[in-house]
């Protein structure tokens, strides 16, 4: 399998391409170039994946706003991850991509494990340096190592039923069976019991993601790990419906409770958890995230840490529409990212946040620090029907070497006001951060309170 790592908004070309390879643009063969396009253009169901595009007198396949890996049926796998800060690096300087790819990695990695998508055990910066392998084997490494540990706990057994011709008698005899016996078999019994196996449904999916990551793995420690875990559940059947074998999953069993951390891992190397309906045989991990949504759930997720006890964060407010009345009909639903309310009083909104996963320029004030005009317009009318057109409103958009605090504050008319503020990857104290330095929304709000 062929490992290739791009950025958002890269463009992959097909071999024939003469380019200089960087984050922003990657060679890949023609079969997965030619898939990847017949694949991925989208569909009525999906929005597309890739969209053709000319660069450097070559037409090439541009990745748009997902993050994660896809694997084609021919053997590529392509790491895609997050544009944090520069947004091309025109540079064949390999250490200074591996870099770059390790820091977007992490951050990628930072905020699936914060969502809740993943659950990515201990992380902290002394553990970052695992980040520099590709984004799967990352994944694969932290699977085996929780595998490991839930062997240390024990593999949990459960009765399982057992059918057989025996010439004792165990359990119960199948009378039906028996009955039915040949002439020359009635000195055999047909029994049934119950026996204590390790042959139950969590066990079965791991032993099947674990053969699946000893062939999609290209890490010699985690392949090594991988067989020597693989020899402990040699004994037990692989799952033949994963479906069926999620359902039956016990979620509230104490004595499997050491088998929760597994089960993210054994959905994501198992199922996937790509948005696109690709076509073709699946070898290796494919799972793909918008990350316009995976921003707004990051930042929603750190905002409600941040709030007093005394407010509420609500996710994609929708009790507001544009139109309030047209033949006895609301029309043009409202629904901005986050909306803080009073824990007290659901119905008092203090202030309205919506969240942009773009590079700001925050020295461009001619070009409107690259703002789009619609985004203003949208926040306005939240304003004015959330707000009753007095109060604060927030883009978030996340920092860059550049954009490190708010910009001076956007006056609608006096008594609506808007800030444009930066997310912060990393603050003080190691955590994700909207920062509201020189705004008067936290004091504000704790006056509310």
């Amino acid at each position: 399998m062929n490992n290739v790592c791009i950025r958002e908004f890269g463009v992959l070309f097909p071999d024939s391409s003469k380019i200089i390879e960087s984050l922003g643009s990657r060679v890949i063969s023609k079969s997965a170039w030619e898939w990847l396009l017949k694949e991925a253009a989208g569909t009525e169901q999906h929005k597309p994946l890739v969209r053709p595009i000319k660069r450097f007198g070559n037409t090439g396949l541009q990745v748009l706003n997902y993050v994660g890996v896809i694997t084609t049926p021919c053997g590529w796998q392509i790491e895609i991850v997050p544009k944090i800060d520069k947004y091309s690096v025109k540079s064949d300087d390999r250490v200074e991509q591996e870099r770059e790819a390790e820091q977007s990695r992490t951050k990628l990695i930072q905020m699936l494990t914060t969502v809740g998508i993943i659950k990515f055990r201990h992380f902290n910066h002394a553990s970052l340096k695992v980040f520099n392998k590709p984004l799967p084997e990352v994944l694969i490494q932290q699977f085996l190592n929780d595998v490991r540990q839930l062997i240390k706990r024990g593999i949990r057994n459960d009765y399982v039923a057992v059918r057989e011709e025996a010439s004792y008698l165990k359990g119960r005899l199948n009378i039906a069976a028996q009955i039915r016996q040949p002439i020359d078999r009635r000195h055999l019994f047909q029994i049934e019991y119950d026996e204590f196996l390790p042959d139950r449904a969590e066990n079965r999916l791991i032993h099947s993601a674990l053969i699946k990551v000893t062939k999609i793995s290209k890490n010699a420690t985690n392949k090594r790990l991988a067989s020597e875990l693989l020899f402990v559940f040699n004994e037990i059947p692989l799952s033949l419906n994963y479906s069926l074998d999620f359902s039956h999953w016990l979620g509230n069993d104490r004595s499997i409770v050491h088998y929760q951390a597994v089960k993210p891992w054994c959905e994501l190397i198992l199922n996937g958890q790509s948005p696109f309906s690709l076509a073709g045989p699946q070898q290796g991990l494919s799972f793909l995230f918008p990350m316009n949504v995976l921003f707004e759930k990051y930042v929603a997720v750190v905002l409600r840490n941040q709030l007093e006890p005394s407010f509420i964060l609500k996710e994609q407010a929708a009790s507001k529409y544009l139109v309030e009345e047209h033949k006895d009909k609301l029309m043009f639903q409202l629904k901005p990212d986050l909306l803080i309310s009073s824990a007290k009083k659901p119905e008092e909104h203090h202030a309205i946040l919506d969240c942009k996963w773009k590079l700001i320029k925050p020295h461009k004030r001619d070009e409107n620090y690259g703002i789009s005009s619609g985004d203003m317009y949208q926040l306005y009318v939240y304003g004015q029907k959330y707000l009753g057109g007095k109060g604060y409103m927030f883009l978030i958009y996340p920092e860059t070497d550049e954009f490190t605090k708010p910009l001076e504050v956007f006056d609608f008319d006096g008594q609506l006001k808007l800030w444009v503020v930066p997310f912060k990857w990393v603050d003080d104290e190691g955590n994700g951060r909207v920062d509201l330095t020189g705004t008067p929304v936290w004091e504000w709000l704790k006056k509310q309170s």
